[in-house]
């Protein structure tokens, strides 16, 4: 795993990122990892680099690359600047492909344009892909409330014209040579739209595939669906204690997906991306994430 911190300050000032890692250390002793990552350091990324082998993988694909992101979540607290220089530490990795799992937006529809400007500057050499998360449609837990009339399909349109291949229940095939990938997007975990089996109505099982589901409760059964790889976020690289708050907002159903990489059934994998907002982060190992993976023959 690499760490950098964006910004020319960090070559000027190498002994700085020993009192940025005290003070995070310090601020997660005392549950204010979040606030630390809002004002005292919107710039450090974590650089989670991994293998993604996948069974039927052609030779054209093999050795290329996917930078995997999560829950944005643009809006009045997580500053688009922040994500803007999130998006150029994308574009300097050089990938063939950008999958986001998510949770783009945490507020009305003016944020919906914000979000579709500043994805719409990722520069990968294939394609962008995504899903969408609970947040995306309004809605703030479980339960339903908050959802918002028309704000996932309003997202839709607004990251389409931003070339953002948002998948909803659907599937998405690139070749390059005789080699062929496909993508799968489900529909969040919460909404009233999740339906897995439309999402794999039209995949060919004999081509490798990954998927895309915002929340990691849903891994189970989009692999036994045909997905090779699923990829999810939602959790922020932490899960809430058991309480009456916690059952109202947990972030999953399942405290054993929380961050990283997880072995699913007949060799099948989860990866967990911690997310690129500043919301709950009071673990010091929950720190924004940027993940590339780079694919290769099973």
């Amino acid at each position: 795993m690499n760490e950098i911190l964006l910004g020319p300050e960090q070559q000027r000032w190498p002994r700085r990122a020993f009192f940025k890692r005290m003070i995070w250390n310090a601020a997660c002793s005392c549950a204010l990892g979040g606030l630390f990552a809002w004002r005292l350091e919107d710039y450090w990324l974590r650089i989670e680099k991994r293998q993604m082998p996948l069974r039927g993988l052609g030779n054209q694909f093999d050795g290329a690359t996917l930078a995997h992101v999560s829950d944005l979540h643009c809006s009045p607290i997580v500053l688009e600047q922040y994500l803007h220089q999130c998006v150029d530490e994308i574009n300097s990795l050089d990938v063939d492909f950008v999958a986001i799992t998510g949770d783009f937006i945490t507020g009305p529809k003016p944020y919906a344009r914000r979000v579709a400007r500043i994805v719409g500057r990722l520069r990968p050499r294939i394609a962008s892909v995504a899903c969408l998360g609970n947040h995306d449609y309004g809605m703030l837990h479980r339960n339903g409330l908050g959802a918002a009339r028309g704000l996932s399909h309003y997202l839709y349109e607004q990251l389409s014209r931003a070339d953002v291949f948002v998948m909803m229940n659907e599937s998405r095939i690139f070749r390059r040579g005789g080699s062929v990938i496909q993508f799968v997007g489900v529909e969040d975990y919460w909404s009233d739209r999740y339906d897995p089996p439309l999402a794999f109505e039209m995949v060919n099982r004999h081509m490798p595939t990954i998927a895309l589901c915002h929340n990691p409760d849903a891994a189970m059964e989009v692999s036994r669906l045909g997905a090779d790889w699923v990829l999810s976020g939602h959790t922020h690289g932490m899960s809430l204690p058991v309480s009456r708050l916690g059952n109202i907002a947990r972030p999953t159903e399942n405290d054993r997906f929380t961050a990283g990489q997880y072995n699913l059934d007949d060799g099948k994998f989860l990866y967990v991306n911690r997310g690129l907002g500043y919301g709950r982060r009071w673990k010091r190992r929950a720190r924004p994430e940027i993940t590339l993976f780079t694919l290769r023959s099973a």
